[in-house]
C-alpha cells in the first residue's frame, strides 16, 4: 500500500512541476503580442487586448484572453467590428514545446458584432473578405520558407503556428446597421457552436438567438451543415432546419415558421439561394427555390408549389388579436416559441401591407386546391411580380367548377387603404355551383362565362362592396331561374283576373330558358343593369333594376312577353295575353328574394280585350239591323261611345 501511495505522490508532483514548467516555457505575453501583431500585418487592423491572457488549467489545460476588441478599418466611426469579454482556448500540451498552438475548441463570452454598411454600399468586413481572398489565391509556402519565415515581434523566434478546431459563442450579440435603407437590427443571446472548424471543409453547426427590428421580435433555432470558402467571399448551410417564432407590429399574435432545405450565400453578391426548400408557416406548406437579393431594395424570387392555400384560414390567423405583454424583451424559449414576454402588436381592419414598399418580388405560385371566401380553385398557376410598392398578379390561370379562370389583378399599397383593380374572365362554369359556395345562393343554373373589370379601395369585406367600381358581362346556356315559375305565376294571376280558380303552386318553383345575357355597372355599393335578357320557347324576358351590395337588396323588374303557347288550368290557350308585356317584379334580399307579378297591368290588359269583344259584338248587330253603311259609319263613333261610357 505504501508503494502505490508514493507511486500515485510521484504522479502528482511530477504533473505540478509539468504545468509548472508549461507556464515558464511558454510566454503567455509573447502570444498576445504575436496575436497583435499577427493581426495588424494580415489584417491592418488593430487588435487590442486589454486584459490578460492566462492559463487555465481545469476543466482542460487553455488559454484564457479577457477584453479582446478588433477596431473598425479607416472610413469607419471610431469602434469596434468585434469585442469579446473572454476568449477561452483549449490547448493541446504537446505541440506547445514545438511552438505549434493547436486550440482544440474556441470559447467566445458576451462577444459582439457590430456590421456596419456604408450609404455608398461599403460594409466594415469587406476589407478582410478581400485579403481572405488574395490570400487564396496565393501559392502555399514551403516548410523551408515557413521554418525561416521571421516572427514580427523584435525576437529572433520561428513564428508560431496556430490551427482551431472549433468555435462556440455564448451569449453574443450582433448588431447589423444598414445606412442605406437607416434600418438597425439586433440579435442577443446569441449562442452559436461550430464544431471541428476549417476552411473549405463542412462542419456541423447550431445557432439559437432573439432577433428585433422595427416590426419584428422573433426566436431562433438553426442547424445545419456549415461550409466556408477559404476566400470568405460564399458559404453554404445544407440540411438547414430553421424554427422561428415572431411577433411584432407586422406580424399579429405569435407566428411559427420552419424552413428546412439547403442555403448557398455569396457575399460579395449578397444574394441568398434556398433549394429543396420546404416552408411551414401555420397552415400553410410550401415547397420549391427561393432567392434574396440584398440589395438597396432586398429582392426575392421564386418558383414556389403548395397543395392547399387557404385564403380565408391565412386571414382570420393573420388577423388575430394577439395576447398584450409588458415587456419587449425576448426570453430564450426552450421549443423554440416566442416567449410570452415578446409585446405583440393589435393589427387595424385593413392589412397594413406597407413592407411591399420596400422589396421587389418575381415569382411564380403554383396551388393545386385554393380557398377563397368560399370559393374552390384548382391547379392555379399564378406569376406575382412586386415592385415599389406595385403588386401585379399577371397570367392567372385556374379550374372552377368545372370551368376555368384566366386574368389578372393589380394592387398598390403605397396608399391607405390599398388600390386594386381586377380583370378576369371565367368560361364555362357551373354558374348554380359557384353562387352557392361565394354567396349560399340558388338562383341561378346553368354554364355560364363571365366578364370581370373591377377597381375599387380596401381589401376588407365592407370597404370592397363601397368602394367598388366597374362592369361585369354574363352569358349562360341551357339554365334555370330557381325561386319562381314565371309561366305559372302568369297562370295564377290570369284566373284570379277571370275570377276562375287559382291552380295550386308547383312544387318545383323554377323558370327554364335556353339562354341569358346581361350587362352590369357596379359602382357606389350597387349593381345595376339596363339589358338584362332571357329566352325561351314560351317566354321572352327583358330585365332591368339594380342590387344593393350592402344591405343586399334586390330591386329588377322583368317585363315579360308570352311568345309559346300558355294555357291556363282548364287547358284553354291563353292567346288573348300572348305578345303582351307583363311585368315581374323581384324584391327582397338575396336570402328571401319575393317574386310578385303587376295584375293591375293583367286587368287592363283582360278588360281592354273584353271591351274589343263588346265593340264587335254591337257592330255586328247594328250591321244586321241598319245595314252595313248604316252600321260602319256608327260602328266608327262606337269606340268613343263605350270610352266615354267607361267601358
Amino acid at each position: 500500500m505504501k508503494k502505490l501511495l508514493y507511486g500515485i505522490g510521484a504522479l502528482v508532483v511530477l504533473i505540478v512541476l509539468a504545468l509548472v514548467i508549461l507556464t515558464q516555457v511558454v510566454d503567455t505575453e509573447r502570444v498576445k503580442r504575436v496575436l497583435i501583431e499577427q493581426t495588424r500585418e494580415k489584417t491592418g487592423r488593430v487588435l487590442v487586448i486589454s486584459g490578460d491572457l492566462s492559463w487555465r488549467f481545469f476543466p482542460s489545460i487553455g488559454l484564457t484572453v479577457k477584453e479582446a476588441a478588433l477596431l473598425n478599418p479607416p472610413g469607419f466611426a471610431t469602434g469596434n467590428t468585434l469585442s469579446v469579454g473572454e476568449i477561452s482556448l483549449d490547448v493541446a500540451l504537446k505541440p506547445l514545446f514545438d511552438n505549434r498552438l493547436e486550440i482544440g475548441e474556441a470559447i467566445l463570452g458576451n462577444a459582439r458584432l457590430h456590421l456596419i454598411t456604408r450609404a455608398d454600399g461599403v460594409t466594415n468586413i469587406d476589407d478582410l473578405r478581400e485579403l481572405s481572398a488574395a490570400a487564396a489565391t496565393e501559392e502555399p509556402a514551403t516548410e523551408e520558407e515557413n521554418s525561416t519565415q521571421p516572427e514580427p515581434s523584435t525576437e529572433n523566434d520561428p513564428p508560431m503556428i496556430v490551427s482551431l478546431a472549433g468555435v462556440r459563442v455564448v451569449d453574443a450579440e450582433v448588431v447589423i446597421q444598414n445606412d442605406i435603407n437607416g434600418k438597425l437590427t439586433r440579435l442577443n443571446r446569441v449562442n452559436f457552436t461550430l464544431d471541428d472548424f476549417a476552411l473549405d471543409n463542412t462542419v456541423p453547426l447550431s445557432l439559437s438567438g432573439n432577433l428585433f427590428t422595427d416590426d419584428i421580435q422573433a426566436n431562433i433555432k438553426a442547424t445545419g451543415q456549415f461550409w466556408l470558402a477559404p476566400e470568405l467571399d460564399r458559404l453554404q448551410l445544407n440540411e438547414l432546419d430553421l424554427l422561428i417564432g415572431a411577433t411584432g407590429r407586422a406580424i399579429p399574435g405569435n407566428k411559427q415558421l420552419k424552413l428546412q432545405g439547403n442555403l448557398a450565400y455569396n457575399l460579395d453578391k449578397k444574394r441568398a439561394d434556398f433549394s429543396d426548400m420546404t416552408l411551414d408557416v401555420g397552415e400553410l406548406a410550401v415547397t420549391g427555390e427561393l432567392s434574396v437579393g440584398h440589395q438597396t431594395i432586398p429582392k426575392l424570387t421564386f418558383n414556389l408549389h403548395t397543395e392547399l392555400l387557404d385564403i380565408d384560414a391565412l386571414q382570420a390567423d393573420w388577423r388575430a388579436t394577439p395576447a398584450k405583454s409588458n415587456s419587449a424583451e425576448a426570453k430564450p424559449a426552450a421549443n423554440g416559441a416566442v416567449p410570452e414576454t415578446l409585446s405583440a402588436a393589435v393589427p387595424s381592419a385593413e392589412p397594413n401591407l406597407s413592407m411591399l414598399q420596400n422589396v421587389k418580388v418575381d415569382g411564380q405560385l403554383a396551388v393545386d386546391k385554393v380557398l377563397a371566401s368560399g370559393i374552390e380553385l384548382e391547379q392555379l398557376d399564378i406569376h406575382i411580380l412586386v415592385d415599389q410598392g406595385k403588386v401585379k398578379l399577371d397570367s392567372v390561370q385556374a379550374q372552377l367548377y368545372e370551368g376555368s379562370m384566366k386574368g389578372q389583378g393589380e394592387l398598390d399599397v403605397t396608399q391607405h387603404p390599398a388600390l386594386f383593380r381586377v380583370q378576369h374572365t371565367l368560361t364555362g362554369v357551373n354558374i348554380r355551383e359557384l353562387l352557392n359556395a361565394a354567396a349560399e345562393l340558388d338562383y341561378l343554373e346553368g354554364r355560364a362565362d363571365l366578364a370581370l373589370n373591377l377597381t375599387g379601395t380596401g381589401l376588407t369585406a365592407n370597404t370592397i362592396k363601397q368602394s367598388v367600381k366597374g362592369t361585369a358581362g354574363i352569358k349562360v346556356a341551357d339554365g334555370a331561374l330557381n325561386g319562381v315559375n314565371i309561366a305559372a305565376l302568369i297562370r295564377r294571376a290570369h284566373a284570379k283576373v277571370k275570377g276562375l280558380p287559382v291552380p295550386a303552386e308547383d312544387e318545383v318553383e323554377k323558370t327554364d330558358f335556353s339562354a341569358m345575357t346581361g350587362d352590369f355597372n357596379i359602382a357606389k355599393g350597387k349593381v345595376s343593369t339596363n339589358n338584362l335578357h332571357m329566352a325561351s320557347p314560351l317566354l321572352r324576358i327583358n330585365g332591368e333594376g339594380e342590387t344593393n351590395l350592402l344591405d343586399q337588396s334586390l330591386d329588377v323588374l322583368l317585363n315579360t312577353a308570352i311568345v309559346g303557347s300558355l294555357k291556363g288550368q282548364d287547358g284553354e290557350e291563353l292567346s288573348e295575353l300572348k305578345n303582351i308585356i307583363l311585368p315581374v317584379r323581384i324584391s327582397g334580399t338575396y336570402q328571401d328574394p319575393k317574386y310578385s307579378l303587376d295584375i293591375q297591368q293583367l286587368f287592363d290588359v283582360y278588360l281592354s280585350e273584353k271591351a274589343d269583344k263588346e265593340i264587335e259584338r254591337a257592330k255586328r248587330k247594328l250591321n244586321e239591323k241598319l245595314g252595313d253603311k248604316l252600321g260602319d259609319k256608327l260602328g266608327d263613333k262606337l269606340p268613343g261611345l263605350f270610352d266615354k261610357l267607361g267601358l
